[in-house]
């Protein structure tokens, strides 16, 4: 009796092992699962055999396997696929708890269970079609463009697609996508923004009012809405979608009007050569009664020969005379006589 329930117990264990573990936790890795699946096997697999040893009423047996249909599984978000692990691991512990003569037969069940577990859970099956719900931030109207931009955003093939929800408020929608993965190169991706920009200036032409706020922004403008234009304050209040350029492709943006990043704007202009002063300095009145003296580029007067025996030197005070020539200060000294 004891040996015939050990045998039972072990190609039951056996049967949960190969499918929780090899099968589902290998490939999806969630171990709180693995312990659901393990626990609700061993569970049915001694309810049954308590049921087929034990004489009860049938009432008993109805009212375990109530007990067992009022689990909610609502604690986390369970797929398919991991509610096919449970009937498995439930059908398991089913046909090992009951008490059959025939051991190959269990054992031939247990096998083609785990056998179609393995071939349709297999990666090759799983990435022929996936499914998944996605949220876009943009509204596409057009059909093939709404294929173009999920092929490029998932990297697949899009197979069959349903637009689920439509936000106009929020600018977002909600596609139920079923593609095949892998068939599309993925492109790079693309840095797209969307914000509200306050102007300190109105732009009537809308020419002028994109080239500003690519200027400012630093990328494309997708879309643009003017919400509210103060000509009290002279600002605007514009709501902007746009992309952002990369360093590679970054360019200039010239604005009418204004100083492009290329060229110095007003604020931006040369520093101003400093001028110099070409005022003189104060002249006594001796000074300036004399005759004027040569200029820089006239020739000098020749030194007159002196007279032999002492003279009388008289000093004249020196002053110095700025000339500006362009390209400095010539200052020259007043000759001794």
């Amino acid at each position: 009796m004891y040996a015939d329930y050990a045998i039972d117990l072990l190609v039951d264990v056996a049967a949960i092992f190969l499918l929780a573990y090899v099968l589902y936790f290998r490939r999806h890795r969630r171990a709180d699962l693995l312990l659901g699946y393990v626990a609700l096997n061993i569970g049915i697999f001694v309810a049954m055999s308590l049921l087929g040893k034990v004489r009860v009423d049938i009432a008993l047996g109805f009212g375990l396997f109530a007990i067992l249909s009022i689990i909610r599984l609502r604690s986390t978000s369970v797929t398919q696929q991991e509610v096919a692990y449970y009937f498995v691991a439930l059908v398991l512990g089913l046909v090992n708890g009951l008490d059959i003569d025939d051991r190959r037969l269990v054992v031939i069940v247990n096998v083609l269970l785990i056998a179609t577990m393995a071939i349709v859970d297999s990666r090759p099956l799983r990435d022929r079609a996936r499914r998944m719900d996605v949220h876009l931030d943009v509204i596409h109207s057009d059909d093939a463009v709404l294929v173009a931009d999920l092929e490029r955003r998932l990297g697949g093939t899009v197979m069959y697609h349903e637009v689920n929800d439509i936000d106009y408020v929020r600018e977002t929608m909600v596609v139920d996508v079923r593609y095949r993965a892998g068939t599309v190169a993925p492109q790079e991706k693309v840095d797209d923004r969307r914000l509200e920009v306050t102007l300190d200036v109105i732009h009537s032409d809308d020419d002028a009012l994109v080239a500003d706020l690519e200027r400012r922004l630093g990328g494309r403008v997708l879309r643009h809405l003017v919400k509210d234009v103060d000509y009290v304050r002279d600002t605007m209040v514009v709501d902007v979608r746009y992309r952002v350029w990369s360093r590679f492709s970054a360019r200039t943006v010239a604005v009418p009007g204004q100083p492009g990043p290329a060229q110095p704007g007003p604020a931006q202009s040369r520093p101003a050569q400093p001028v110099p002063t070409q005022s003189r300095p104060a002249q006594s009145q001796a000074t300036q009664s004399r005759p004027a003296q040569p200029g820089p580029h006239q020739p000098r007067p020749q030194p007159q020969p002196q007279p032999h025996g002492p003279v009388p030197v008289q000093v004249q005070p020196a002053v110095a005379r700025a000339q500006f020539t362009g390209r400095g200060v010539d200052e020259r000294t007043a000759a001794v006589k």
